[in-house]
C-alpha cells in the first residue's frame, strides 16, 4: 500500500519549543489519503495496562484512570480517553510525563499553547501551573507521574514513539523503559514556592506583605503564574493526593488536607483531576 509519511513534530511546528519542556517525536506511515490534520485519527498503537487497571469507554465525557504501579521510578501511572478532557489550572508535585496514543492533547502551560500529536511527549516539570483543553474528537492518551527531574523524558518518549510506530506498548516494556532513563540524582521539586507560605488566607498574605490584597494577588500571579487562591487550593490537593496513595480513609483526608467536608474536597478533587477521591483511593493500592 502506497503511504504517505508525518512527521509528528509538523503539526505543531509553528508552536515555540520551550527550554524547559521536553517533547518526544516519531515519523508515522499513515495509508495514502489518510493524514491526522484532516481532524480524524485512527487508533495507531494498542496500550496493554498493568494488570487489575481498566479503562472506560471513550466518548464525549471524557474518563481517568489512575494506577500505582509497585515502583520506585513511577509514583503513578494515569490513562486519558475521550473528547471532555479539559482540567482546570493545576500542578502536581511530580513530573507529568504525558504520551498521545492517538487523537491530541493541548494544554496551557502558564501562558504558552502546547500541542501534543500522536507518537509524540511532553514533560510538565513539577510545581508547573497547566490546564489542558477538550478535544473534538476522541483522544487516547498516557499520564506517567515522576518523581521531579527522576527520568529523561526526551529519551523515554523516543523509545515510547518507537514502540508506538510498531503498534503496541504494553506495561512490561514501558516500565523497563522508565527504569532504563532513570535519571539516578533527581531534583528536589519545582514548586511554585520553595517553601510553603505562612499564610492561609489572601488576606493574611497582603497583611504580611504590609500590601493590599489587590496588589499581593498581582504580584503573586506575577511570580507564580497561578493566582494565590489557587495556589493554595492546588497545594491541598496536592497533600490529599499523597495521603489518599497512602491509603488513608477520604473523610480523614479531607480534614487533614484542610477541606471544610468531604464533599468540599470531592467537589474540588474532581473537577482538577477528573476523577472522585473514593475512585482514585481504590485504584491506588498502597505500597507495602
Amino acid at each position: 500500500m502506497t503511504s504517505a509519511v508525518w512527521n509528528a513534530c509538523d503539526r505543531a511546528a509553528a508552536l515555540p519549543m520551550q527550554p524547559e519542556f521536553d517533547y518526544g517525536c516519531a515519523t508515522v506511515d499513515f495509508p495514502k489519503g489518510l493524514r491526522p490534520e484532516a481532524g480524524w485519527f485512527v487508533m495507531t498503537a494498542s496500550f496493554q495496562l498493568p494488570s487489575g487497571m481498566g479503562i472506560a469507554g471513550m466518548g464525549k465525557g471524557g474518563a481517568w484512570n489512575y494506577w500505582r504501579p509497585l515502583s520506585r521510578d513511577i509514583v503513578e501511572l494515569g490513562v486519558v480517553c475521550g473528547q471532555d478532557v479539559s482540567l482546570p489550572v493545576h500542578f502536581h508535585d511530580e513530573d507529568q510525563l504525558t504520551f498521545v496514543l492517538s487523537g491530541r492533547r493541548r494544554f496551557l502551560i502558564g501562558d504558552m499553547p502546547v500541542d501534543v500529536a500522536p507518537g509524540r511527549g511532553v514533560r510538565i516539570p513539577a510545581g508547573t501551573p497547566h490546564s489542558s483543553l477538550s478535544e473534538p474528537a476522541d483522544v487516547f492518551c498516557i499520564n506517567i507521574y515522576t518523581p521531579p527531574a527522576a527520568c529523561d523524558a526526551a529519551a523515554l518518549f523516543a523509545g515510547m514513539a518507537l514502540r508506538w510506530r510498531q503498534g503496541s506498548i504494553d506495561w512490561p516494556d514501558l516500565a523497563a523503559m522508565i527504569g532504563t532513563h532513570r535519571c539516578e540524582a533527581g531534583m528536589p521539586a519545582q514548586r511554585v514556592e520553595a517553601i510553603t507560605p505562612s499564610w492561609e488566607t489572601v488576606g493574611e498574605g497582603a497583611r504580611l506583605a504590609g500590601m493590599s490584597r489587590e496588589g499581593f494577588s498581582r504580584r503573586f500571579r506575577r511570580q507564580h503564574g497561578v493566582a494565590p487562591q489557587l495556589f493554595r487550593l492546588s497545594e491541598r490537593l496536592n497533600e490529599a493526593r499523597r495521603l489518599l496513595r497512602a491509603g488513608d480513609p477520604v473523610a480523614a483526608v479531607a480534614a487533614e488536607a484542610g477541606f471544610s467536608d468531604q464533599s468540599h474536597l470531592g467537589r474540588c478533587f474532581r473537577r482538577a483531576f477528573g476523577v472522585t477521591p473514593g475512585q482514585y483511593r481504590r485504584n491506588l493500592p498502597p505500597a507495602p
